[in-house]
């Protein structure tokens, strides 16, 4: 939707008026910052809901939400000071704190030279107000509320608050506006709509929105505030919304008479409770009037208004009738297309609400990690930077750093857990790594984090399979070391073994390891302890498929030798087997790929390394031996290569696993880090719904 430019509005003039350096810079720049300071659930969603309408919200503040990104693109900082030092240009901030934290969160905007703070937060004790408005009166800052429902510029597409998008700005011509209109001004928030759908409906233009706030004490009142609007020159005449309670109107008809050269524009005030009975409290800490008293009622407050030259209407019907007659009878829209577009945005389908990630795009046959294809790391990449890339989103400048930290890892003792034969070496690595005092204790970067992590588990690998680490001298080596022992001195051998941990790095965010990790992000465990949670859901079922179809490769090259047959013969036999005995054959077919990226390239990779046997070529011909056997077309996929690579090697089938296990290690820790960084705490979380941003 085309917007007046940002500096010919309202807001800006505002800031200017305030800050005339900052309103250089937006004149410059083309756009108002604004921040949100608090992110429980309603300062997260009215984030969201802010920029969606057209705000630029640039940072957001929130020192125990623990996140460091909110609605994927917007910072969040532990203070007001550390946003600022690197969003200098913040305008306006919005704080949704509770009671009984909103004065330091509002004292800290506004001795920052904030101009303008919008407090939303409901229910302030009256002496933190006061010491809020002393801070505010002193520093020039221009502060509306407590318990306010924000502020919104209807043709900047600008709003600091809660205000939904029903108000309507000035449309001369379609798709083209300007800054002239009414000015509303209001105590209430509900009242704010009914306004605005009453004037809308007789073609009458809102270029600003500003409600002051409903307690008893606030910080810009109607006589301050009321003249500062009609001093902008868009403004044409200004709606007051009060209510009973208060002496807020009565002091706007006294300021009135005293300086009537302040209010040279026409004014209109709606006072809604007329029939409100005494002592009833109207929602509002101000909207109660006290028995017996002469102020605060309804009549008082119309008298003095009326006395002071305000016209004063008590319903919609009135309110319109009123404002087009001090306008002449001017509209600025037509009411049919506020009509119109009233109708399409009630009539649209809800927006089905997703949540993002920035980690893996995973589409059919085609995986990107952090925007580089999997297949290009899988061929050109050491682990190392690897794990740099997925957890920090860029390579590592020095990935022996990473290697560094998961060498000295690995040279600790490992956890004594005691392990079961026939056990799954997932479970067993789980185990050892929830007891691993060493890694619940290591301080570092998150990349570093994670090789330490992975130190640590090459190390109860080794433990698992019986391994000797050795004098390992990067984070690849080191893994090769604990899966394939002494074969790990063959270049061969450790060039496409770290291949196939690099290819099982990650697949998104639905598979079972990647999902049992971010539901228990969800309530901030120990890094540890969530990896645990992802690497224990790594059973015969997800993620077993390797071992598995290393066993398969091994009975087709040993029933093609015993029976002196071809290899696809042998294999077409064992699946028409399997297939009468129910038993499934692994290593095939894939819910996502009809072709699996990575498959193609740990072929080449064997191929090149000397390592291809009997094993591999079966993993060749294993698709026409299916298609012969079942009258299916299910291709090979990742799991089947990697388990016909460790099969010729002469590995223990279950190395097969340990190689998806390490690589899926990286992966896991990138969406715990992730989830937190990223998403509230308890979220409901729909996998189906995430979206790739990366």
């Amino acid at each position: 939707m085309t917007t007046l430019p940002i500096a010919d509005g309202m807001l800006a003039w505002l800031v200017r008026e305030r800050r005339p350096d900052l309103a250089r810079r937006i004149a410059e720049t083309g756009r108002i910052e604004t921040a949100v300071i608090g992110l429980g659930r309603q300062g997260t969603r009215h984030a969201g809901l802010m920029r969606e309408f057209g705000t630029t919200v640039t940072a957001a503040v929130s020192p125990e939400a623990g996140l460091k990104v909110v609605h994927e693109t917007i910072p969040v900082y532990p203070t007001v000071a550390a946003m600022l030092a690197e969003h200098p240009d913040i305008a306006a901030v919005s704080i949704w704190k509770h009671f009984s934290t909103a004065k330091y969160a509002a004292l800290e905007c506004i001795e920052a030279g904030i101009p303008i703070v919008v407090l939303i937060s409901e229910g302030m004790p009256v002496r933190d107000v006061r010491d809020v408005l002393v801070a505010a009166r002193e520093k020039g800052t221009l502060l509306l509320g407590p318990n306010t429902p924000g502020i919104i510029f209807p043709p900047e597409r600008v709003k600091v608050g809660m205000l939904p998008d029903v108000f309507h700005p000035a449309e001369p011509e379609p798709e083209r506006f300007t800054a002239e209109g009414v000015t509303i001004c209001s105590r209430s928030g509900a009242i704010l709509y009914h306004m605005s759908d009453a004037l809308a409906s007789a073609g009458i233009a809102q270029n600003a929105v500003i409600g002051v706030g409903g307690d008893s004490a606030i910080g810009t009142p109607f006589p301050d505030l009321v003249p500062m609007v009609m001093d902008f020159p868009g403004t044409d005449l200004v709606v007051v919304a009060g209510e009973i309670g208060g002496i807020a109107e009565e002091l706007l008809a006294e300021a009135i008479r005293a300086h009537p050269e302040r209010f040279p524009k026409p004014i209109v005030a709606l006072i809604s409770g007329r029939y409100a009975p005494e002592g009833k409290t109207m929602g509002h800490a101000g909207a109660i009037v006290s028995p017996g008293a002469d102020w605060g009622t309804w009549e008082s407050k119309r008298r003095a208004l009326e006395a002071a030259g305000v016209t004063v209407v008590n319903n919609q019907w009135d309110l319109i009738e009123a404002v087009r007659d001090k306008l002449g009878g001017r509209t600025y829209f037509r009411a049919e297309d506020y009509y119109r577009r009233m109708a399409e945005r009630w009539d649209a389908p809800p927006p089905v609400k997703r949540w993002t990630t920035r980690i893996t795009k995973v589409e059919p046959d085609n995986l990107v990690v952090r925007g580089v294809p999997l297949v290009d790391l899988v061929a050109e990449r050491r682990f190392a930077e690897v794990v740099g890339l997925i957890v920090d989103g860029r390579f590592p400048e020095d990935p022996s750093a990473l290697d560094r930290v998961a060498v000295e890892a690995a040279k600790l003792p490992v956890p004594p857990v005691p392990l079961r034969d026939g056990d799954d070496p997932s479970k067993q690595l789980a185990a050892i790594l929830l007891a691993d005092e060493a890694l619940a204790a290591f301080e570092g970067s998150r990349a570093e984090r994670v090789a330490f992590a992975l130190g640590r588990s090459a190390a109860a690998f080794g433990r698992i399979f019986g391994h000797e680490l050795g004098e390992a001298g990067t984070l690849g080596e080191l893994l090769v070391r604990a899966m394939a022992g002494e074969r790990a001195a063959e270049a061969a051998v450790a060039r496409v073994l770290e291949a196939c941990v690099v290819a099982s790095v990650d697949h998104g965010v639905t598979p079972p390891s990647a999902q049992a990790t971010i539901l228990s992000a969800t309530v901030r465990p120990a890094y540890e302890v969530a990896v645990a949670s992802g690497v224990m859901a790594i059973t015969d079922v997800h993620g077993g498929a390797g071992a598995r179809a290393a066993e398969f490769f091994l009975e087709c090259r040993d029933r093609a030798e015993a029976e002196g047959i071809d290899l696809e013969v042998a294999a077409e036999r064992i699946i028409l087997e399997r297939s009468i005995a129910g038993e499934r054959v692994e290593g095939m077919g894939h819910r996502v790929h009809k072709r699996d990226p990575r498959r193609d390239v740990l072929w080449r990779l064997a191929d090149e390394a000397g390592v291809s046997g009997a094993c591999v070529r079966a993993s060749h011909v294993v698709e026409r031996a299916f298609r012969i056997a079942r009258g299916m077309s299910l291709p090979v996929n990742v799991d089947g290569v990697i388990g016909a690579i460790v099969a010729d090697m002469g590995l223990d089938p279950r190395v097969a696993k340990a190689a998806f296990v390490l690589g899926r290690i990286a992966g896991l820790s990138a969406h715990y880090f992730e989830e937190i960084d990223t998403q509230p705490q308890m979220r409901r979380v729909d996998f189906s719904r995430a979206v790739y941003t990366g």
